[in-house]
């Protein structure tokens, strides 16, 4: 059974915001033999919004009534009204991330649309999502090749690596266009404190209130370049260079192909040069010169640097969504903590779901949400033994041992309450446990659990679309 959804997309990043919307169809499979799956069949982009810097009220808070205001704007000239959204999705990324009012923004802008998928995205995450939308996802299946895309913005370059179209790592460092600032003189108005010990470093003495030389920055922004070269390849990096990485450091994969996207990536696939100061000062900041840098960086190589399908548009367009009743009487649930909105979706793949890699697995894939509350998903044996759920469960404890937050199971197959009581005796009450069956999910979806009603536990499945 199809459904048309009309869907907005929200992206607030530490530079620029922008408002997408798109038609798309639905088909919903569920049915009583069928796994419950949503599918999207068609979108189409109806409106595009300008990309607008993001306000700002002081360093650390985003200015919520005018952000509102872009944003209602974009609605009217949309000729969209509020009534009509059937859903969507509202991704705060970047520095905005860590602002103080960042949760602030995110409620005050869900009343934009009805059943949002509303995320504060930390750096790993905002890799996935952006390498998702530039395409890096699509084109490592495609290619048959490991695929690194970086998204370079205003203040951070997220990277995320690709192979089949699953996640093998993301990372973030602490590069962006707007690490340096200038006025319209020339003089710097601001460095970044963590690119100082980089800085030093390389000798550099770089002061704010002095008009710096091109060469200097020319030679920082080649540094830059240097890194996701070095990166690419698993090459060492230098101890200040290690600096940059935020939270921590990448897994050492080395990728047969590399892509950028974020606004510096606008520069990187132009042909603009910079050849004097005066070139920088239209946009106050690094970016062009160091779109420059890395497009000169992997000039020698060709076949390694990839072009994205999507530059500083690479992001979400919106999201759509199924509901499901499930009986209570088949799953395993804990009532105290529902209902559950907004639950990002970890989801094994076949290699993944064996029991002496799970744990390993599910720390790694968790890792990219921080320490938001995720759901496990896999799809399982058709009958497994008693032995085999011991198994399963004990890789999903240990694979969440770091966190105290309630265990969300979701597999295919069924046998969620034999799995969901297993997982309660390892725990032995320490964490509520949420285990549900016969839903088919993929990767970077969401679900939301609702509280029982009559012995029925309602599920909402929503996906996040890309262009």
């Amino acid at each position: 059974m199809n459904q048309t959804m009309l869907s907005v997309g929200i992206d607030i990043g530490t530079t620029t915001t922008q408002v997408i919307f798109s038609r798309m169809t639905i088909e919903n499979t569920a049915g009583p033999f069928l796994l419950p799956e949503v599918k999207i069949t068609a979108k189409q982009v109806v409106y595009r919004s300008m990309v607008h810097f993001t306000p700002l009220l002081a360093a650390d808070r985003v200015d919520l009534a005018k952000l509102q205001e872009i944003i209602a704007g974009e609605y009217r000239r949309a000729g969209i009204g509020k009534e009509q959204i059937d859903t969507g999705a509202v991704i705060i990324t970047g520095e905005t991330a860590r602002k103080e009012n960042a949760e602030e923004v995110l409620t005050a802008l869900a009343d934009f649309a009805g059943d949002f998928v509303v995320a504060t995205a930390g750096p790993d995450l905002e890799a996935v999502l952006a390498g998702l939308g530039a395409g890096a996802g699509e084109m490592s299946k495609e290619m048959a090749a490991k695929i690194i895309n970086v998204d370079i913005g205003g203040g951070t370059s997220n990277a995320a690596v690709f192979w089949e179209g699953e996640v093998l790592d993301a990372f973030a460092l602490d590069i962006g266009a707007r690490v340096i600032r200038l006025d319209r003189q020339g003089q710097l108005t601001y460095i970044s404190e963590r690119i100082k010990p980089l800085l030093h470093s390389l000798g550099m003495d770089l002061k704010v209130g002095t008009v710096p030389e091109l060469a200097q920055l020319e030679k920082l922004a080649a540094v830059f370049a240097g890194i996701f070269r070095a990166i690419q390849d698993n090459r060492r990096l230098t101890p200040a260079s290690q600096t940059l990485f935020i939270d921590h450091t990448h897994q050492g994969i080395a990728a047969e192909r590399i892509m950028f996207s974020g606004g510096v990536a606008e520069f990187i696939y132009g042909d603009q040069e910079i050849r004097t100061l005066s070139d920088m000062l239209v946009f106050g900041d690094m970016g062009p010169l160091l779109g420059t840098a890395i497009r000169n960086a992997f000039a020698g190589c060709p076949g390694k640097l990839l072009e994205s399908r999507e530059k500083i548009r690479a992001t979400v367009i919106g999201a759509g969504s199924h509901s499901v009743t499930i009986s209570g009487s088949t799953i395993a649930y804990d009532e105290t903590v529902l209902p559950l909105k907004n639950i990002p979706i970890i989801k094994l793949c076949s290699g993944e779901e064996q029991v002496s890699t799970m744990a390993k697995v599910i720390a790694r894939r968790s890792r990219v949400y921080g320490q938001e509350q995720v759901a496990i998903a896999f799809q399982g044996p058709i009958s497994p033994s008693y032995q085999q759920i011991k198994d399963m469960a004990r890789g999903i404890v240990d694979g969440l041992a770091y966190s105290r937050l309630p265990i969300v199971v979701i597999v295919e197959n069924d046998f969620a309450k034999a799995l969901g009581q297993t997982l309660r005796n390892l725990v032995n009450q320490e964490k509520p446990v949420i285990c549900i069956d016969k839903i088919r999910v993929k990767a970077g979806e969401y679900v939301d659990v609702g509280k029982p009603i009559a012995q029925v536990v309602p599920v909402v499945i929503k996906t996040l679309i890309f262009t």
